[in-house]
């Protein structure tokens, strides 16, 4: 169940996509997981998930806004409501229960309907602020105050 990340999920803003390819690494390493029975693994991983999405998110809305992107609401409100399904997981992994099955299949689905889907939809809007002088620079400081 090996997840490879294809082109043709890439939005064409490399921290996005960078970014992105970073949950087809979390899959693979909950897969991975999954085939050992490492359930200690399995908890690592969704915390380092968890954490992630939270500062991902946070940069992609940040683009979404300073691009003016008019469904920056309702992108906001998919990012909420994922994130509270991960604590959800998490949550439920604490209380003992092995969620790795359903959460492998949650992330599939969310790179292939979200990213694939709603992330392309602010490509070309936030592609060019970034284009704009200033622009590049801007999104590599927020790079690194929200991931380092």
């Amino acid at each position: 169940m090996h997840f490879q990340w294809t082109h043709d999920l890439d939005t064409g803003i490399p921290e996005i996509d960078e970014q992105n390819r970073r949950v087809a690494d979390f899959i693979n390493a909950l897969d991975e997981a999954r085939q050992t029975a490492d359930r200690e693994r399995v908890g690592e991983v969704l915390e380092h998930l968890l954490d992630f999405v939270c500062n991902h998110f946070m940069f992609e809305e940040q683009l979404m806004e300073k691009a003016g992107y008019e469904f920056l609401s309702a992108h906001e409100r998919i990012h909420e409501v994922f994130a509270k399904r991960l604590a959800d997981f998490r949550g439920r992994y604490a209380k003992g229960e092995d969620v790795t099955e359903q959460l492998l299949t949650m992330l599939q689905n969310w790179v292939e309907i979200h990213i694939k889907e709603e992330d392309k939809r602010y490509a070309d809007s936030v592609q060019q602020v970034i284009a704009d002088e200033g622009g590049r620079t801007w999104v590599t400081g927020l790079v690194k105050k929200l991931f380092g």
